[in-house]
């Protein structure tokens, strides 16, 4: 063999001894990784979680007994403001009656928004709600004394009913609707429509029909629903009536006693410290 050929030798053997020992080192690198063991999770690396804060349900449940107290209490000032524009109206002190009407609008703009469930007001309540605001505004506006009597007391009828809805002491709906029925027979007899006065008396006698047995239930009631049933008898024979504003006025007084029926009475200290004593008797 040529010494030429010698040298080549020697280089291939060299190259291949080469490509044997870098083989053996890869493969003996991944057995050992195929044996080590694995990672403790306990001392890997974990993300912090980030604190997450929860709504107080004691909170929520305070916010929303604020704002259906406040909600109450402006439907009650609605309906006091009513009342006083009634009166100022019936006295033609027109810039009164327009002053209580912007504070109405006032603590009305936050009604509820209208729903279809008990006990949000309903769309159709909503709707005659806005119309009777507008045509207050405008009798008003135009000095419309019989116009501006009955637009309010459409509005009465209609913050009576919500705020019976919202409350929590068992005023029924039907006894709110005898105040707005009176007063929408004085109303009609004022104006001298009759006929409409009449239909109002049957529905106001109606009401009673529905009313009477909670009055009954009340402490003291049944002597207060005897007196209203002589008034409701006397209105029947509302065609014979001689002197009706007179009647008209006794059955609001009635109305008013029996309203007392279900005020929320007073709680007496006791001396002996025992936190007092309610003298309510629902």
């Amino acid at each position: 063999m040529t010494r030429k050929s010698t040298a080549v030798f020697i280089a291939l053997a060299a190259l291949t001894l080469a490509g044997f020992f870098i083989v053996s080192n890869v493969i003996t690198g991944r057995m050992r990784a195929d044996k080590a063991p694995p990672p403790n999770p306990a001392t890997a690396p974990t993300a912090t979680p980030k604190p997450q804060v929860k709504a107080s349900p004691q909170s929520s449940t305070n916010k929303m007994n604020t704002t259906e107290a406040q909600l109450l209490a402006d439907l009650a000032q609605a309906q006091a403001l009513l009342d006083q524009l009634n009166a100022e109206v019936v006295a033609g002190a027109w810039d009164k009656a327009n002053g209580h009407f912007a504070e109405f609008e006032q603590k009305t703009r936050l009604l509820p928004a209208p729903q279809l469930n008990h006990p949000d007001i309903s769309p159709v309540m909503q709707d005659f709600f806005a119309l009777y605001k507008l045509q207050l505004s405008r009798a008003l506006s135009q000095q419309d004394a019989q116009q501006s009597r009955f637009a309010a007391n459409q509005l009465f009828g209609i913050v009576s009913e919500q705020r019976a809805r919202f409350g929590t002491r068992g005023v029924p709906l039907e006894f709110q609707r005898l105040y707005f029925l009176i007063r929408e027979v004085e109303i009609w007899n004022h104006a001298g429509d009759q006929q409409m006065a009449q239909i109002r008396a049957n529905s106001l006698r109606d009401a009673w029909k529905d009313v009477r047995p909670v009055i009954i239930a009340k402490r003291n009631g049944l002597d207060q629903a005897k007196s209203f049933d002589l008034l409701i008898e006397k209105l029947s024979a509302f065609d014979q009536i001689q002197d009706m504003p007179a009647l008209i006025s006794n059955l609001g007084k009635g109305f008013e006693q029996m309203n007392m029926l279900f005020q929320r009475a007073t709680r007496q200290p006791d001396p002996n410290g025992n936190g007092g004593k309610s003298t309510e008797d629902d």
